[in-house]
């Protein structure tokens, strides 16, 4: 699946463009993340520590990276850690700044569960295009090797860093020209979105240092996470690592102090009433803002940001209602998070009670259903049409949110001089460039939204912190599940379907008519609408990587629901959406962008890159809750969802070899689609197709089971004859243990199964047609 509800994920298939020409530096570009620089236009508003603050800290680090190494005195790793809102990458943002400036930084890279700063396989590249911006050399050897072998972007990590940082800092030296050594900065290395990347990270850098391959000095930020403890444990000697830990502390204090007054005075001056700063807030109020932070920078800034909101008229109220519950507190909680929690409680609990609902599962779905820790990036044009918020409803609902949330609002989209905008995206006959471009600046018309700090994300996904705003519930997951529901037969029932395309019904005017957020051209609209359906769709599917802890909690009754869905149109929208042809980036089985997808008319074929990455156990077990809640049925196309097709899915089940396999169909008569896998254990490989015409989809999948996947450098086919022993021998086992079994071997293994004779087989009344 390739159409995701988050920016972070979204991928556009058959998008496949002709690049034998393209410089490597392009190519090494293309594969790292600009928005993770240090000066990066995406992280303008990034925290940095206010003037007067960490000083001590900075200085440290300043020191520690730019000091000349006498008799190897300097260690070269700087491991600062921390618990969550003491302001690590404030003190990583400003380090980076000074060093940048002074001309000392070699690079630098801000993790961060948003979007594709969370990627670790863009990390390494990252760090060599920054290199290469001011290592001209470098610059030039990076450029030749990447030109010659453009998949060396696309390896492991630990091939990344010796083929594109390593292999060409050695060219470099055997040229006589030595790199000086330069500081690295990495922030927020536990918001890497795997957790054995992080690990692995730690290791590629320690063993750099080891070997001595890299001239440079490394600084990493991150929490003091138990597996990282665990990888930097051997490497802790003073001589080699010099670790700092950033507390939450009362010595912060002061700095808390200062950083009030500056963040109060900025609210006044933009409103010209900086004359009043000397009478408000008072000694006492800030004095109490800071007992209250307990030594943790993300409170003030959410105070900050809170009063900021209103009108001057309203400052004073707005103070008064933060400090009340404070000094009614009393003493501090034991917990260090206890005022940041009822700072957070308060900003929720003044959101108006017909905008609550709505906020509740706008934040359910930006948390990303809180399942493992992964805060998302939403772009609101396919989140609020997903939920069916207006933009007058965000608007409202980012009014009493926006202390703890950050809304990046775009320009409207610059269109192609030869784009009609009145004309729907799919009529119009577009260069696969232009409609690749257009794609990624129609997605993002409305601008962007997510959590301004982790701690809120932590917040709202514990229930002791979090009481009756917790989004992670049972009843808010019902929630969520029922406004879906809603949403997707909303879209459904505007679509028809005429061949193998998806159009809109003759009663609607255009696509705007059924978004609650059109942008107003139909041009975008008729390709956010599909988008959002999609989104929905996926959501509420076995690809989507959260859906069977999503459905835990809920009622049989609900996944019932499912049953009802019109499969059909999702499978032929998202063929129309994505283009016929191959995608190297699909999500699979409860998996991120694990699979190789390639998409037919009327069908979508996929295969697990990573056989590791897969538990037939877990696959097994969300196969049957589908089948027992009934939302897939077993299906053979003789004998449709009979009796016989369970016993012949019970057996392909029971098979003592590593081969299982299963076909289904998901919905019912004009509305269903197959769905057949298979995946072998010994073989380790994992094949799954979802079609409305299974006779042509499985003829294609015989032919060319290994091979459908296999493109050459146009993105075209490769056919390849040397599995063909493979094939007849796989294709064989099928016939006699698979769904490809005689109406006469079905027959027999219902009578050997039931312990009887002469079972009729009811005929086939629910065939899927092309």
């Amino acid at each position: 699946m390739s159409v995701l509800p988050g920016a972070h994920d979204f991928v556009i298939n058959g998008a496949n463009f002709n690049t034998y020409n393209q410089p490597g530096i392009d190519i090494l570009f293309e594969a790292s993340t600009p928005e993770a620089a240090v000066d990066a236009e995406e992280r303008d508003y990034s925290p940095s520590c206010y003037p007067g603050t960490r000083e001590q800290y900075i200085g440290d680090i300043t020191n520690w990276a730019t000091a000349s190494n006498v008799d190897d005195a300097i260690p070269p790793l700087y491991w600062m850690k921390g618990p969550a809102a003491v302001g690590k990458s404030a003190v990583a943002q400003t380090c980076a700044e000074r060093l940048k400036i002074s001309g000392h930084l070699g690079a630098a890279f801000f993790f961060s569960v948003n979007g594709r700063r969370k990627d670790h396989t863009r990390f390494f590249p990252t760090l060599a295009y920054q290199l290469s911006t001011i290592l001209p050399d470098y610059r030039e050897i990076v450029n030749r090797k990447v030109s010659v072998d453009r998949t060396l972007v696309k390896k492991t990590m630990s091939s990344q860093f010796r083929s594109l940082i390593v292999e060409p800092l050695q060219e470099l030296r055997e040229q006589g020209k030595n790199v000086q050594r330069r500081p690295i900065i990495i922030d927020g290395l536990d918001e890497c979105g795997s957790t054995s990347a992080q690990m692995e990270i730690i290791e590629i850098v320690v063993s750099s240092i080891r070997a001595g391959s890299a001239p440079f000095r490394w600084a990493i930020f991150s929490r003091e996470e138990p597996h990282i403890v665990s990888a930097f444990a051997s490497f802790a000697e003073p001589t080699f690592c010099h670790s700092v830990f950033l507390p939450i502390s009362r010595k912060a204090d002061g700095e808390i102090e200062l950083y009030l007054h500056g963040g109060f005075e900025n609210i006044l001056r933009r409103r010209n009433l900086l004359h009043l700063s000397s009478s408000w807030p008072t000694t006492k109020q800030i004095q109490m803002l800071v007992n209250a932070a307990a030594g943790l920078f993300a409170h003030p800034a959410t105070v900050l940001r809170f009063i900021d909101r209103h009108s001057y008229s309203d400052f004073a109220e707005t103070l008064k209602a933060v400090l009340d519950p404070i000094s009614k507190r009393g003493p501090q909680s034991t917990s260090a998070y206890a005022e940041l929690d009822a700072l957070y409680m308060l900003i929720l609990q003044r959101v108006p009670s017909d905008i609550l609902p709505s906020m509740q599962l706008f934040l359910q779905m930006v948390l990303d259903d809180g399942i493992d820790d992964n805060i998302t990036i939403w772009f609101l044009a396919i989140l609020c049409n997903m939920l069916g918020i207006s933009e007058s409803h965000f608007r409202g609902i980012y009014h009493h949110v926006q202390a703890v949330m950050d809304f990046q609002e775009y320009p409207s989209p610059t269109l192609d001089e030869t784009i009609n905008p009145e004309q729907s995206f799919f009529d119009q006959d577009l260069p696969s460039t232009s409609k690749f471009s257009a794609k990624r600046t129609l997605v993002s018309v409305h601008g962007a939204i997510t959590f301004r700090h982790k701690s809120f994300y932590d917040f709202l996904r514990d229930p002791a912190r979090s009481s009756s705003f917790c989004v992670t519930t049972p009843a808010m997951r019902q929630n969520l599940f029922n406004r879906l529901i809603q949403q997707y037969h909303h879209y459904t029932s505007s679509y028809v379907i005429q061949g193998s395309r998806l159009l809109l019904r003759t009663s609607m005017a255009g696509s705007s008519a059924s978004l609650s957020w059109p942008q107003g051209s139909e041009f975008v609209d008729s390709y956010l609408k599909p988008v959002a359906f999609l989104g929905i769709s996926f959501f509420l599917s076995h690809d989507y990587p959260h859906f069977r802890p999503f459905l835990e909690g809920l009622p049989s009754s609900s996944l019932q629901k499912l049953a009802e869905f019109d499969y059909r149109k999702y499978l032929l929208g998202l063929i129309m959406l994505n283009d016929i042809g191959t995608s190297p980036c699909s999500h699979i089985i409860g998996l991120r962008q694990a699979g190789v997808s390639r998409t037919n008319e009327g069908s979508e074929f996929i295969q697990l890159k990573n056989y590791a990455d897969f538990d037939p156990d877990m696959f097994l077990t969300m196969v049957d809750k589908l089948d027992s809640a009934r939302v897939i049925r077993p299906y053979h196309p003789r004998f449709g969802s009979s009796r016989a097709t369970s016993i012949l899915h019970t057996v392909s089940r029971r098979r003592s070899s590593g081969r299982k396999s299963g076909l289904y169909k998901f919905g019912h008569g004009d509305k269903s689609m197959i769905w057949y896998w298979e995946f072998d254990t010994e073989k380790r490989y994992f094949h799954e197709f979802k079609t409305v015409n299974y006779e042509e989809a499985m003829a294609f999948y015989k032919a060319e089971k290994f091979t459908i996947w296999d493109v050459d450098e146009d993105g075209r086919s490769v056919e390849d004859e040397g599995d063909s022993n493979v094939e007849a021998d796989e294709l064989e086992h099928r016939s006699r243990y698979g769904h490809e079994a005689t109406e006469e071997q079905a027959q027999a293994q219902v009578d050997n199964e039931d312990g009887q004779g002469g079972t009729k087989i009811p005929p086939e009344t629910d065939r899927v047609t092309s």
